[in-house]
C-alpha cells in the first residue's frame, strides 16, 4: 500500500477545466488543458473533464510542500464538507493502491477532494496507465480513463521548464529591462563609426 498526504489548496480550483484568473493557459492537447497556476508557486498542471461532471487535475505545488497534487471534483458531491479529511484510495490500472487522506474543498459550487505527495512514482503511474479509480469506504467515487495523459504530462513539464526559465531570467540581476536595448560593450561590425 502506498501513502499520499492531504493538502488544503484554498480557493484555486475551477468548476470546469477552463482557467481561472490565477491561471495562465499554456496548451490544449487531446482533451487535456495545460495551465500555470500562480497561487501554486507558479506550478503548471493538467486538467480535464468527464461526462459525469468529474474534473481531474494533476500538477505541481511549489509552495511549502513542493510536491505533486491531484484534485478530483464534481458538483454532485454536495455531501463533502469543505475542510474535512476523507480517506481515499487511488489505483492506476491494476497497480497497488495509494492510500490517501484527501481534504475536501469547495470552489465555484463544486466540491473537490485534494491529495498531495512528494512521491514522483504517483505522477509516473498517472502518466503511464490507462485508467484511474478512486474509492471511499469501499465505494467507487470515480473511474476515469487517462487517455492522452502521457502527452499532457510531457507538455506540463515543458510548461514548467518555460515558467522556470522565465522566472530565472526575470531574477537575473544584470538582465536589461529592455531586451532590445543595444549592449554598450558590443560594437556593430557593419558600422565602423558606431561608438
Amino acid at each position: 500500500m502506498k501513502r499520499a498526504t492531504a493538502l488544503l489548496l484554498g480557493g484555486l480550483f475551477v468548476a470546469s477545466p477552463v482557467c481561472a484568473q490565477e491561471t495562465v493557459p499554456w496548451r490544449d492537447i487531446n482533451g487535456w488543458s495545460i495551465l500555470m497556476d500562480s497561487t501554486m508557486g507558479n506550478g503548471c498542471f493538467v486538467t480535464t473533464g468527464y461526462e459525469d461532471g468529474t474534473i481531474l487535475r494533476l500538477g505541481f505545488d511549489f509552495r511549502e510542500t513542493k510536491g505533486i497534487y491531484l484534485a478530483l471534483g464534481n458538483k454532485n458531491w454536495a455531501s463533502l464538507e469543505p475542510g474535512k479529511d476523507y480517506p481515499l484510495q487511488i489505483q492506476f490500472d491494476g497497480n497497488p493502491v495509494w492510500n490517501a487522506t484527501a481534504r475536501a474543498l469547495n470552489f465555484s459550487g463544486a466540491n473537490y477532494l485534494v491529495v498531495s505527495t512528494t512521491d514522483t512514482n504517483f505522477a509516473n503511474e498517472f502518466t503511464r496507465k490507462l485508467a484511474m479509480r478512486a474509492t471511499f469506504n469501499g465505494r467507487q467515487v470515480a473511474a476515469l480513463r487517462l487517455s492522452g495523459s502521457a502527452r499532457a504530462v510531457d507538455e506540463m513539464l515543458n510548461c514548467q521548464k518555460a515558467v522556470n526559465d522565465a522566472i530565472a531570467n526575470k531574477n537575473t540581476p544584470n538582465a536589461p529591462k529592455d531586451p532590445f536595448q543595444a549592449n554598450p560593450d558590443v560594437r556593430n561590425a557593419n558600422d565602423p563609426f558606431e561608438m
